[in-house]
This record gives structure tokens, sequence and C-alpha cells, in this order.
């Protein structure tokens, strides 16, 4: 297990590119070894928490549960690069949607 954990602890603006236009949330994250914990939120879907997450010093992932429009779990899958950022793509049925995310400054 990496000791960087503590860097991806806080929150992050994600901009999601979603078929319908973009998109802009903001995670919370906590990480406590390699679980990963939190909220995300944004206008259209209100916030979930983060379910099964996971990191291990560059990879992350995280399931949340939307229930509007429609129920649907999403899936999210990231990767932190050398300049502390994320980007990655998230699951929702059967597309596959960009996103990257930047730390929102304390």
């Amino acid at each position: 297990m990496s000791t960087t954990t503590a860097v991806i602890d806080g929150a992050w603006s994600l901009t999601v590119k979603a078929p319908n236009g973009t998109q802009t949330s903001v995670v919370s994250l906590k990480s406590e070894g390699d679980v990963l914990t939190g909220t995300i939120s944004n206008d259209s879907f209100g916030v979930q928490d983060i379910e099964d997450g996971k990191y291990d010093g560059q990879n992350l992932t995280w399931k949340s549960k939307i229930t509007k429009p429609m129920k649907l779990t999403v899936s999210y899958h990231a990767t932190l690069d050398e300049n502390n950022n994320i980007s990655g793509h998230i699951k929702a049925a059967m597309a596959k949607i960009l996103f990257t995310g930047t730390p929102v400054a304390k």
C-alpha cells in the first residue's frame, strides 16, 4: 500500500463529458488504507454516497447509486497522475463516459 493515500483526501471538481453535454460534479474523498469513502454530488443527480471504494495510491474505483431521473448504479474508474489530477471513465449501463478531475482549492 502506498504512503501517498492522503493525496486523494478532500474535494475534487469533476468534469464529465456526458452524451447530453458537459456536466460538473464534486466528489469528496477520504482514504483509510485502501478503502475509499465519501460522497459525489451534482445539480442533476443530487448527492450519493460512494460505495465499494478502493484506492491503491494511483488507481481509484468506486460506485454510486443514482436515484433520479432513474435508478442506476454507476462505476467510476480513475487514475491519479503526477500533477495531482485524476482522469478516467464512468460506466453507466452500456455507456462509458470520460471525466477529468482537479482538487478543489482549500
